[in-house]
């Protein structure tokens, strides 16, 4: 270690260089080992001897020391700036404090001054050297990181495609003897949603959960791997885990804590750690079950290795079927359908895992189909992805019933849509009518060849929406007209006519009888005489 910290002088004035030097007592834990008179002979002369310290004049030819401070930050980081300033340059020098400079020196220079100055920078080199160079701060630091550290050791193994004696031999340093005891890896797998801190909050929270209720039986060890937290059970040979009870409080706990799901996927047992990368393996396998029908949220590699699945099958048919009553059919007609779904998933399981996925992709499908169709943006109805929404069920009841739920708000929001846009529709063909119904020529055709639909539409409309028919409503806004003009009129009968869109003033008469009860002369008459 360093008996005295080393500075350089950097000052255009060999006079204030001089003055400094004179006023550092030769006990005083400093030592000058060099000078220079502008910024870059300074930077020649750090770069060669390393200093602890470089005390700088801020206003100098070339680089000024605020330059000089800069450039140290990038390629001489270690060393400590202290600039010497007069009063007129405090204020610019107060500006470096982002610079780390430790301390400053005012002109004129005076041996307390500098005795002072020193001192601070002694306490600032003094903590740093004390943190550096301190054992038992050193040991405690150690400590403390320990948990990270191991975490990092076992999730270096990942990288590793075999692991030796060498390998085994650096977890000892942290007390962990690998070539000792039975080990079983398990892997937990949970729910993705896109609130990050939700998810982390639920990693620590198992992080947690699972060191303590192993903690009993063994060392536990966890870290994260891409494709989920895996733990590691470190047990003496003559204990015995009972792991179904530990990994089911571990679910329990997990449900009061989150709603996000959670999977356990369980290796064998094994005593020789070298082997690790096949039990890790063999978790994940047990995990690629996760979302099968009639299984747990804990799957036990011993359990599924050899076992036959099969998959939730549905016919073109009854999908077809399945579409077809989604477009045209009813919310029962969908219920009934989807309670049919339900029933050939219970029959295909027999106690086998059953593969949901090409019964899902098809379900899914035909929904996105649907709602494309009729303009329906899926996200302003689902918060969620739906088929990553489906895919975390692996219950048959919650699965149809969760697919019934999405198809029925689908039909909700569709049959609003058509509501709205229907309305619009004969909203544009009354407003067509209340405009052109003085036209003997206006007909239905022509109507809906001007607004661009179907005769079928635009009559399936009047009819629905007005328990009427498109002539009836016609007349009826030709007849109304006609009886405000022989109210508040004194056109003549056959002017009347013409005005409401009628070229036959005998035709018009007739209609206007039929629907009034009187006559048009009657009816003027009669409303003159009130």
């Amino acid at each position: 270690m360093k008996e005295n910290y080393t500075i350089i002088l950097v000052d255009d004035e060999q006079e204030i260089k001089d003055r400094i030097r004179s006023k550092i007592p030769s006990n005083s834990g400093f030592e000058i080992i060099g000078e220079a008179s502008n910024g870059h002979d300074a930077i020649e002369l750090i770069e060669k001897m390393k200093p602890d310290i470089v005390i700088t004049d801020i206003r100098m030819p070339y680089i000024d020391g605020i330059e000089l401070a800069t450039l140290m930050r990038k390629v001489y980081p270690k060393a400590k700036v202290a600039f010497i300033s007069g009063y007129d340059e405090f204020e610019y020098a107060k500006e470096a404090v982002n610079l780390d400079v430790v301390s400053y020196l005012l002109k004129p220079v005076s041996t307390q001054d500098v005795l002072t100055f020193l001192d601070k920078i002694r306490k600032s080199l003094d903590y740093e050297r004390q943190l550096i160079f301190n054992q038992d701060k050193l040991n405690e630091m150690f400590k403390a990181h320990q948990p990270v550290l191991i975490e990092n050791q076992f999730q270096s193994l990942l990288q590793l495609t075999k692991i030796t004696d060498a390998t085994l031999n650096r977890f000892k340093i942290y007390d962990i003897d690998l070539e000792r005891g039975q080990f079983t890896v398990g892997m937990i797998e949970y729910q993705q949603t896109e609130d990050v801190i939700e998810m982390e909050q639920l990693r620590i929270f198992l992080l947690n959960v699972v060191k303590q209720l192993f903690q009993e039986f063994g060392r536990t060890y966890t870290f994260n791997s891409t494709h989920g937290l895996v733990f590691i059970v470190h047990q003496d040979e003559d204990i015995t885990v009972d792991f179904d009870q530990i990994l089911y409080n571990i679910i329990l706990l997990k449900k009061e804590y989150s709603k996000l799901k959670v999977r356990i996927g369980v290796s064998n047992t094994f005593d020789n750690f070298k082997k690790f990368h096949n039990h890790l393996q063999q978790a994940r396998h047990a995990l690629t079950f996760s979302t099968y029908l009639n299984i747990g949220s804990i799957i036990y590699y011993k359990d599924v290795a050899d076992q036959d699945y099969k998959h939730f099958y549905i016919s073109k048919e009854e999908l077809d079927k399945f579409g077809y009553v989604l477009r045209f059919g009813s919310k029962d007609e969908i219920s009934e359908l989807l309670a049919h779904h339900k029933q050939i998933a219970k029959d295909s399981i027999n106690q086998e895992p059953l593969n949901k996925e090409h019964y899902l992709v098809n379900m899914t499908q035909i929904m996105y189909d649907f709602a494309t169709g009729i303009n329906i943006d899926m996200k302003s109805i689902f918060e969620k992805d739906i088929l990553a929404t489906l895919s975390a069920i692996n219950n048959v009841d919650e699965l149809l019933d969760t697919i019934e739920t999405m198809v029925l708000n689908l039909m909700d929001h569709a049959q609003s849509i058509t509501k709205t846009n229907a309305q619009s529709m004969l909203e544009q063909a009354l407003l067509y009518l209340e405009q052109n119904y003085h036209d003997p020529s206006i007909s239905m055709d022509r109507v809906c060849e001007d607004l661009g639909v179907s005769v079928s539409y635009i009559s399936t409309l009047f009819r629905k929406l007005l328990d009427t028919t498109f002539n009836r409503y016609l007349v009826e806004l030709r007849i109304s007209k006609a009886k405000e003009r022989l109210k508040y009129t004194s056109d003549k009968v056959y002017e009347v006519a013409l005005a409401v869109g009628y070229n036959d003033v005998y035709y018009f008469s007739h209609s206007f009888k039929k629907e009034t009860g009187k006559t048009p002369k009657v009816f003027r008459n009669d409303t003159e005489t009130k």
